[in-house]
């Protein structure tokens, strides 16, 4: 199951009208390899390391340029055949820009969170005619709605995450390690063909946050683990963060759940195409809020080529929601003494309302 080239003719075709609506000549799209969606929408190549820059033409083959020989190897099998190894971005990138000629002319740059001050200094020095356009909004709203090859591909990750939870439960137990436990997850992910995850973890009595990497601490007998599992499958991502307890949950923790499992309830009335982000954020806060609680972290975010992507599910952002996103949905509860319960799943935003693509909150 992996992305067709009718997926990335629908691509080229309506990002090709977006630049013909706002007058764009060519498009530079920069991605490193920790943030490499906006070059992967292009190339459907993710850099294992280093930078990726994708040069796209309103007209003809867009050329892209990575880090190295090998990368250079992987590239053109994917969707760019031409795609070139460079030691030199910034001459490298003003060369093929002044061969496609654009001077006089607007050019979007897409990911710019992404570029060097030094290529951007390079670029309008070499090119001064150019007018340069951050065109990041344009290519993350059409990478916020999904296809259904996308779809099928998020819905796939989702399957695989609700296994490894399913795994997670098998090996958790008192004496075993948290890097026991992580070994355990990253050998059945790689076992799915799971191409990378954002995998953290914590044990404890109350381990809501923060949690990070693995570390040695043993679990002890009436712990609880904390995990939110975040995989890639050809170029996917969805999350899942689940609690598996030792033993039966204290009163207080069965309080907690209860609780942000209620919140995340009352979000997921607003989650339908006509509302924002911040509805559903707001629904959940004030639900969180009203119970005596604190709402300390955003309570979701988008998801897709990168495991963060727009929008934030948090009380500022308007975002519309519209059919196709894909979106997880985590609340937190937390008292006064930081501890608390952080629980969450994907969905994605249909004609309707919504559909759960993870079915771990439910096992």
């Amino acid at each position: 199951m992996t992305l067709s080239l009718n997926e990335r003719d629908r691509r080229y075709k309506a990002i090709r009208a977006m630049m013909d609506e706002k007058g764009f000549s060519l498009l530079l799209v920069a991605s490193n390899a920790m943030w490499s969606g906006h070059a992967r929408y292009f190339s459907n190549y993710p850099p294992h390391f280093g930078y990726s820059y994708v040069i796209f033409p309103k007209e003809g083959p867009p050329t892209q340029f990575v880090f190295s020989k090998i990368q250079e190897q992987i590239a053109k099998t994917r969707w760019v055949e031409d795609s070139r190894q460079s030691s030199n971005y910034a001459g490298d990138i003003v060369k093929r820009l002044k061969e496609l000629g654009p001077q006089g002319k607007k050019v979007g740059l897409v990911g710019v969170e992404n570029m060097s001050f030094m290529i951007f200094d390079h670029l309008k020095k070499e090119l001064p005619s150019v007018t340069f356009v951050d065109a990041t909004r344009e290519i993350t709203n059409m990478r916020m709605i999904k296809s259904p090859e996308e779809l099928a591909l998020a819905r796939r990750c989702a399957q695989i995450t609700d296994q490894l939870y399913g795994r997670i439960k098998e090996v958790t137990k008192a004496g075993v390690s948290e890097y026991d436990i992580y070994a355990e997850m990253d050998y059945f992910m790689r076992k799915k063909e799971i191409e990378s995850a954002f995998n953290l973890i914590a044990s404890g009595h109350f381990p809501v946050a923060p949690f990070l990497s693995p570390s040695k601490r043993v679990l002890g007998p009436t712990d609880s683990l904390l995990t939110e599992l975040t995989p890639r499958y050809e170029g996917y991502y969805t999350q899942l963060t689940v609690l598996t307890h030792l033993v039966e949950p204290s009163p207080k923790m069965k309080e907690f759940t209860d609780i942000v499992l209620a919140a995340q309830k009352e979000g997921l009335k607003f989650m339908k195409p006509g509302n924002r982000a911040s509805d559903v954020a707001r629904a959940m806060k004030e639900f969180i809020e009203k119970a005596g609680y604190l709402y300390p972290y955003r309570g979701g975010h988008g998801m897709g080529h990168d495991l963060d992507e727009p929008p934030a599910i948090i009380p500022e952002d308007h975002t519309l929601l519209q059919s196709g996103m894909t979106i997880v949905i985590h609340p937190c509860v937390m008292d006064k003494n930081g501890e608390g319960v952080f629980l969450g799943d994907s969905y994605v935003v249909t004609d309707t309302g919504w559909e759960r693509i993870n079915m771990g909150l439910n096992q």
